[in-house]
């Protein structure tokens, strides 16, 4: 296709402005690498309450969208946001996005997710198409906005609107589908033979992510071994048989961080800025960020970190299980993150047990984040399962190095640093198990008492370039091949 493509971005969540995990920092990323490369973008998000929404320059450029929802209908507004390179809108109803979080709390999700989710789904679409705003491709992310090619593909496949637009749904972790009663399918308006024919069931369910895997016209995930991973009975969370007819049209483009927003150089939340050719500035981050935590060890003592969401998938359990054994080594151990009441609980304990060397931070306000990954020496990223991972690709920037489990992403741009592997950048372990990042943590520490060998492996990690510079080329490539194929072009 010739001219400029013009993407409707969906998430439910993007970076700065609401966030509960590295979704929002693909979502706030990636649209501006693809406007650079004169793509049109529009992101599309919900008007939650947070202070980042709450403190954009927007203005009302819809008012009383009616949307349709089972029986009856609810009202949208639509606000609009100019964020640099692309514009930014944002559905609002007070009665779905007024609330704490984006999906739920510590103690479980929202109830009536299915409603929200289903209501913003639909208010884009029907914004779309009263506005008049000319879309080639819908770019879809996660189960919240997973029914978008589902309803592109039923309700509103009339809509001469839409009858040269294109669908892409990227499915940046499968564990997460969207499961809710069989009676919510009736929100989205649509009978009940997309249930009893399983378009959209899965264990007896409603499954927004397997109804958006078999409507959408493009799937990507967000890295070639996770790829592979989901489409094993193993790790594929029921979704492998889905996927794999589809796999023609199953790709993998592995996610990029933003080098404006995490370069060490030039980052304005850290005490001292630094480089790969002089990492000076690094230890003074160190010695201000123990200074801020309260952290009472000397400058040279390992500092560990562990940033997420805490829940099993991101190996958190097997984290608290080594915690002891992490504390015997002499180190120190700050944690970031939110997440099951569970974890909570045992994380406020173990910080009573080492006060001053152990630290749990609730919030991942950005100022302490980018202090966090300047002044550790070590990211721990034990995860059970990692799609992609972004916390190593930052820790890159930062010359701290990843200790991470061999899955998905992380075993695609983590290497085993040691003598036989002077150009590894980072510390690898395979089982899932405490023993086994207990180790890897003990390799890096003999790395770290040999000053020559340290500094190697922070160069190596610093040389690597993760940019969305290349991904955003091959979106790219994939947005014009689809339009393609829906116009009787190139297949896909």
């Amino acid at each position: 296709m010739d001219g400029k493509l013009r993407v409707a971005f969906i998430s439910a969540e993007a970076a700065p402005y609401a966030k509960s995990g590295e979704l929002a920092e693909v979502a706030g990323s990636l649209p501006k690498y693809l406007a650079s490369l004169g793509v049109e973008v529009s992101l599309f998000m919900p008007k939650y309450r947070s202070p980042g929404v709450e403190s954009l320059d927007s203005r009302q450029v819809m008012k009383n969208l009616s949307v349709p929802l089972g029986e009856g209908k609810s009202k949208a507004q639509v606000f609009r946001s100019e964020e640099g390179k692309f514009n930014l809108f944002l559905i609002d109803n007070p009665k779905y996005y007024w609330r704490e979080s984006i999906y739920g709390t510590g103690k479980g999700e929202y109830l009536d997710n299915d409603e929200r989710f289903i209501f913003f789904n639909r208010a884009v679409l029907e914004f779309l198409l009263k506005a008049r705003m000319e879309t080639d491709i819908i770019h879809c992310n996660n189960w919240p906005t997973a029914l978008v090619p589902l309803l592109l593909k039923t309700l509103f496949r009339q809509k001469a609107h839409f009858r040269k637009t294109s669908s892409l749904l990227t499915m940046h972790n499968v564990a997460y589908q969207g499961e809710f009663p069989p009676e919510s399918l009736a929100l989205t308006g649509l009978n009940w033979d997309f249930f009893q024919n399983e378009h959209g069931s899965l264990r007896g369910r409603f499954n927004f992510l397997k109804a958006g895997a078999k409507s959408a016209d493009v799937i990507t995930t967000v890295s070639s071994s996770y790829r592979q991973e989901i489409l094993t009975k193993k790790h594929g969370f029921g979704m492998a048989e889905i996927l794999e007819p589809r796999r023609n049209v199953l790709f993998s483009i592995r996610n990029g961080i933003d080098y404006e927003t995490w370069n060490s150089e030039k980052d304005v939340f850290i005490s001292k800025n630094y480089s790969a050719s002089d990492m000076k500035g690094k230890a003074l981050c160190k010695r201000d960020l123990q200074r801020e935590l309260k952290l009472k060890v000397a400058p040279r003592t390992p500092l560990l970190g562990f940033i997420s969401y805490l829940t099993s998938h991101k190996g958190v359990d097997i984290l608290l299980e080594s915690v002891d054994a992490l504390m015997n080594k002499n180190v120190a151990l700050v944690v970031m993150g939110r997440g099951d009441d569970l974890y909570e609980k045992q994380l406020i304990a173990a910080r009573k047990k080492y006060p001053g060397r152990m630290v749990w931070e609730p919030e991942g306000v950005p100022s302490r984040l980018h202090k966090i990954f300047a002044g550790i020496d070590f990211c721990l990223i034990p995860s059970y399962s990692e799609p992609c991972g972004l916390n190593q690709m930052v820790s890159f920037r930062y010359g701290t190095v990843p200790v991470v489990r061999a899955t998905g992403g992380l075993k695609e741009t983590v290497s085993e640093y040691g003598a036989n592997h002077p150009r590894g950048n980072g510390f690898v372990f395979r089982e899932y198990r405490s023993e086994a990042l207990v180790e890897a943590v003990e390799r890096g520490l003999r790395c770290y008492g040999h000053p020559e060998s340290w500094g190697r492996v922070r160069r190596n990690g610093m040389d690597e370039n993760y940019s969305w510079e290349k991904a955003a080329q091959r979106y790219l490539r994939i947005y014009r091949n689809t339009l393609k194929n829906k116009t009787g072009g190139k297949s896909v």
